[in-house]
């Protein structure tokens, strides 16, 4: 006589995967992500300009003050 097949045990489906919400984050919060980006990086830009502005300015006015200086000297110089 022939034994039963053993049936195997019921399977059940893997539990669907929801991620959590903060690694989602809504189009409302992406797209304040890319507005507070660019207005920062604009900001950047602009201190940067006047710096590098401001550098030129003082470099200017340390030529200019020794080209007065060598005038000066060499105008008073009988």
């Amino acid at each position: 006589m022939d034994a039963p097949a053993a049936t195997p045990p019921p399977t059940l489906p893997p539990p669907e995967f929801n991620p959590p919400s903060p690694l989602l984050p809504s189009k409302k919060q992406q797209t304040w992500g890319a507005l507070i980006s660019i207005v920062v990086i604009m900001l950047m830009i602009i201190v940067g300009a006047f710096y590098a502005w401001g550098k030129r300015v003082a470099e200017e006015q340390q030529l200019e003050g020794a080209v007065g200086a060598a005038f000066e000297n060499a105008t008073s110089t009988p």
